[in-house]
């Protein structure tokens, strides 16, 4: 008898994790990669690695989207702040080794003055995985796999996009590989919020 409600307790528990499993599960929108265009507010966190012939940096990153306003903040490992750029329309900010430095372009504006080449004027939808061009290569599932693109300032980008992460109904980049000649930009997600 008690060998009998060992079983069926044991069945119980085994539902209940399948219920619980199932439960943390998501389903995509139809039409997620349309939705996911549209968000225009947003923010995720992740981790930087950029690759030169003569140098190799990285860092964490923290990078929110209000509209047309971009905040990306680099920090490193131990969580000391190495650089925080803000972008609105029509200017760019930077405070980087204890001063603020302003331009109109974000991306010229980050490259003069790190030496660090990263296209964040576009970054809405190449990080996002939602770039819509003729060189676009996209999996079974509509997912981007590869792009060939160029950014606002007319360098030429492949990225590739390794792997994604399905949550709030979209299907988001969890790491993409951006290269410019003998640039390398390995980027890693891991937790996109949307508003």
């Amino acid at each position: 008898m008690i060998r009998q409600y060992f079983i069926l307790a044991m069945f119980f528990l085994f539902l209940a994790g399948c219920a619980q499993k199932r439960s943390l599960e998501t389903t995509t929108y139809e039409n997620w990669k349309t939705h996911l265009a549209e968000q225009s507010i947003w923010q995720v966190e992740g981790k930087l690695a950029f690759i030169s012939p003569d140098e190799r940096q990285s860092a964490n990153l923290n990078w929110q989207q209000s509209q047309n306003n971009n905040n990306l903040v680099l920090t490193t490992f131990i969580g000391t702040r190495i650089l925080s750029l803000k972008q609105t329309a029509n200017t760019a900010e930077l405070n980087y080794d204890g001063e603020q430095y302003f331009d109109t372009n974000a991306t010229a504006l980050l490259k003069r003055l790190t030496g660090f080449a990263l296209p964040v004027n576009n970054a809405d939808s190449w990080l996002k995985g939602t770039i819509d061009d003729q060189t676009l290569k996209v999996d079974q599932l509509g997912r981007a796999k590869s792009v060939l693109w160029f950014d606002s300032t007319g360098k030429k980008w492949q990225i590739e996009y390794a792997s994604f992460v399905q949550k709030s109904g979209y299907w988001l980049p969890s790491r993409l590989t951006l290269t410019h000649q003998k640039i390398k930009i390995k980027i890693q997600l891991y937790d996109w919020q949307f508003n």
